[in-house]
């Protein structure tokens, strides 16, 4: 059956622009340019768009809603709800909209601004008609695969369905949105008394593609509609066609004008000289892992990790006690490294990922206060904390 239900579509109802719809939406153009599927070219490589998809299975955070991860830490994975959210943002406000998240002493660069402007643009113009798309649509469908990428790429042109509820108020000109991706306009719509003469006078190459036979196409049905209700009612082969404008297109174009740049930039990083354009935050799982690797894992009776070595070589820096007070045995001297590193990626305003001599990259975050932390750019090396920036920093030791 080309339906995942028998029941009618959602008729004469606005598809409102939510964020699950735009996670749903972004997902779907994500994957179908990693598919090499997607009509445009987003300039995105397959690595990057995987990457935006990928799940954290060993997170570890007790907040479920992902929708309050919307500033501020390390962005929860997957990395694209994140986005789909300051996209929601932005397209509703119809501007490019980000955090300030500014951190003492530490600017962005500055050529920013005129990128800012042209990202507005893209949003604004892309917005308003992926908006009025959505409110033009008349009935929402769910297809199964693989009859719904067969009516993408326009193999599939009809659809059959028993004529009942809203089906039957379905005609030419009706635009249908299916699984909230697709939309595709009715060309005609023409009754019949069963399945089986919908298949023989329409044949099965444009109602069921790849079904071989009438009786197969006929059960495939009746796995959603009984015998009798196909004869009490009748059943309608829906023509469609698939107009240019699409939802995941105008999508797609705003994510493209973007880049790797605006689309980091709505994730929380910060762009400065040497920052790396298309680099992700790695998953906060990989940060803590490498923080709590041990420092000498081969000594027995070594306890220490490797993040609390750390700070106990950085702690007298802090002339405030912002880094606590460091005493006790190892596995004391270990719980309080782990509550400072949590605090500096649940809060930290700063993030930017650029390239440090002698390392490939790293990874450094800051709070307001400008303390922070760094790791290798993937998070598999914890690399130290930092104080504040200063000027003359280096001469005075990064002493406070």
């Amino acid at each position: 059956m080309d339906s995942s239900s028998s029941s009618s579509p959602k008729a004469s109802t606005v598809v409102e622009l939510t964020e699950d719809y735009l996670e749903e939406l972004l997902k779907f153009t994500l994957l179908s340019s990693i598919n090499g599927t997607l009509e445009i070219n987003l300039g995105l490589s397959k690595q990057y768009c995987s990457h935006l998809l990928k799940h954290d299975d060993t997170q570890q955070d007790p907040i479920s809603d992902q929708s309050s991860d919307t500033s501020g830490g390390i962005p929860f994975y997957p990395l694209y709800k994140r986005l789909a959210s300051a996209l929601l943002k932005c397209i509703t406000t119809g501007e490019y909209v980000r955090e300030s998240n500014e951190v003492m002493l530490i600017k962005e660069d500055e050529s920013f601004k005129q990128k800012e402007d042209e990202w507005s643009k893209s949003v604004r113009d892309q917005g308003v008609e992926l908006v009025k798309m959505l409110k033009d649509v008349d009935y929402e469908i769910d297809v199964q695969e693989p009859f719904f990428t067969q009516l993408r790429v326009g193999r599939k042109t009809i659809e059959g369905r028993c004529a009942v509820g809203d089906y039957s108020r379905i005609g030419p000109g009706s635009l249908l949105l299916f699984n909230r991706c697709l939309i595709l306009e009715v060309q005609d719509v023409r009754r019949y008394p069963s399945f089986a003469e919908l298949l023989k006078t329409e044949s099965l190459e444009k109602v069921l593609p790849g079904v071989d036979t009438i009786e197969k196409g006929v059960q495939i049905y009746r796995n959603f509609y009984t015998e009798e209700k196909e004869k009490s009612n009748g059943v309608l082969a829906i023509c469609v066609s698939k107009p240019k404008p699409q939802p995941y297109i105008s999508f797609g174009t705003i994510i493209s004008g973007l880049n790797c740049e605006g689309i980091g930039t709505l994730l929380g990083l910060k762009h400065t000289t040497g920052t790396i354009a298309d680099a992700l935050p790695p998953p906060r799982s990989a940060l803590l892992s490498s923080f709590l690797t041990p420092q000498n894992p081969h000594i027995k009776g070594s306890t220490m990790t490797e993040g609390a070595r750390a700070l106990a070589k950085h702690v007298h820096r802090g002339g405030n006690k912002w880094w606590g007070n460091f005493v006790g045995n190892d596995i004391n001297k270990n719980k309080i490294a782990l509550e400072v590193i949590n605090q500096l990626i649940s809060n930290c305003r700063w993030i930017n990922i650029h390239i440090v001599p002698p390392y490939d990259g790293v990874l450094e975050i800051r709070v307001a206060e400008g303390y922070g932390a760094r790791w290798s750019k993937e998070g598999s090396k914890f690399i130290g904390f930092l104080e504040p920036y200063m000027e003359d920093g280096h001469s005075k030791r990064w002493r406070h």
